[in-house]
């Protein structure tokens, strides 16, 4: 896969290289096949677009003739042409020379103190280097076998008994408040920074300040060195997902994202949330493309609803407007039985015994069939839990089926 900014073989620029493609295109060498006239430079889009039309060679000519004398001579000169991408270089080039205008303009304006367009600039710079990663097809012969769906989340429990995080796509991690989100956020954060020691990870805080957020994670992780923050990015205010998603390109080691929480960029309706969610499951992709390592992962933490929740172990139902469940990879829910004195729920068909010192991650969607626990799914893992640090994924943790042999029956009311 190519990186975000491509390269140009040989030190081309867009003019020559379209007038090289042109050249061997006009000579027979290279069918017109497949080619973009849009990617080309200046009047070599027009004569491309007359050639698909299928103009005759001898009407090329007498229209076009200048053009194509420099572009037979340009094409003359390259050795090696037959076992070269032409279509690719083209539009590498045409990426290229688009940046370059738009870096240019982007100067411009903040030479001129206009930092809303300047911005405005970065952006379309950032979606086009985004782009060229994404735009082209390969052939399935050349994509590597490789690839697993989950990587090590440095967490052992949640590696153990659900395999580890998405390498591409989205986990929603919901609880109530005080159910240990942010702590628990912190906690992967950690883990996924010594599993990973070349990769680094984007928190956005949006419930706290910057500083809020680093002295709980001192308080948390204790004394680190100042190379460990290095490799934090720390974001205080997004407005959208997209937002976030751009952040992100910006640092290309970066690898996982954690956003908490993302109610507070949502508007409360519907449409709002699946936006929201959308972006950020595809986002995920967009930041993995431009990845040497091929992953990305983001994390976004919930709160669940209280108006749907009444009590017991919380249940897909309990996210405002079934926030996310058809683009999130993965959905797990911080239960605190030990704090349940609702547990006896009539309308909750689902127990999990209180055991004190212990408290459950409960796993409602996992995709993907290579999970563990295959059979015994939904399910949760009890782990040992605190208030100061949440829960201990160091350990194995214990598997608890919700299946449907272990549900009890929903009394009627009367």
């Amino acid at each position: 896969m190519t990186n975000s900014i491509p390269k140009i073989p040989q030190t081309r620029d867009h003019l020559s290289v379209s007038e090289t493609a042109i050249g061997l295109i006009y000579s027979g060498k290279v069918t017109a096949t497949g080619f973009n006239p849009d990617y080309f430079s200046g009047d070599y889009a027009k004569v491309l677009r007359d050639i698909q039309s299928g103009v005759p060679t001898s009407d090329l000519y007498v229209k076009y003739s200048s053009l194509l004398d420099t572009a037979r001579m340009a094409a003359g000169s390259v050795k090696g042409w037959e076992d070269m991408d032409w279509r690719e270089i083209v539009y590498k080039s045409h990426i290229q020379s688009e940046i370059i205008n738009l870096t240019q303009l982007a100067l411009k304006q903040m030479e001129r103190g206009d930092g809303d367009k300047f911005l405005e600039t970065q952006k379309r710079i950032q979606a086009l280097s985004s782009s060229s990663a994404r735009q082209r097809s390969v052939r399935a012969n050349e994509i590597g076998d490789d690839y697993t769906p989950f990587i090590k989340s440095g967490m052992n429990a949640w590696d153990r008994h659900i395999g580890g995080l998405p390498a591409v796509g989205m986990v929603i991690m919901a609880g109530l408040w005080s159910s240990g989100k942010t702590t628990n956020a912190i906690t992967m954060m950690d883990c996924y920074l010594r599993e990973y020691p070349e990769r680094e990870v984007l928190f956005v805080t949006l419930e706290d300040m910057n500083e809020g957020w680093k002295d709980r994670a001192r308080v948390m992780l204790g004394e680190r060195a100042d190379s460990f923050w290095g490799r934090v990015h720390v974001m205080e205010f997004a407005l959208n997902s997209s937002e976030i998603i751009e952040e992100a390109m910006r640092w290309e080691k970066v690898g996982l994202i954690i956003v908490d929480y993302v109610d507070y960029m949502s508007k409360a309706d519907n449409t709002a949330f699946d936006e929201m969610y959308q972006i950020l499951s595809m986002g995920a992709k967009e930041v993995a493309v431009n990845r040497e390592f091929r992953n990305c992962t983001v994390v976004a933490l919930a709160q669940i609803n209280k108006g749907n929740y009444n009590g017991g172990v919380p249940e897909e139902k309990c996210l405002p407007y079934n926030a996310g469940q058809r683009y999130t990879y993965q959905l797990v829910m911080m239960y605190n039985s030990n704090s349940d004195f609702h547990a006896d729920n009539p309308d909750n068909p689902y127990v999990l015994p209180a055991v004190p010192g212990y408290e459950y991650l409960v796993w409602w969607k996992v995709k993907n069939g290579c999970r563990p626990h295959i059979g015994e799914f939904p399910g949760a893992i009890r782990l040992p839990w605190t208030n100061q640090r949440g829960f201990d994924m160091s350990g194995d943790g214990e598997w608890v089926a919700l299946t449907n042999e272990t549900k009890r029956p929903v009394q009627k009311r009367k």
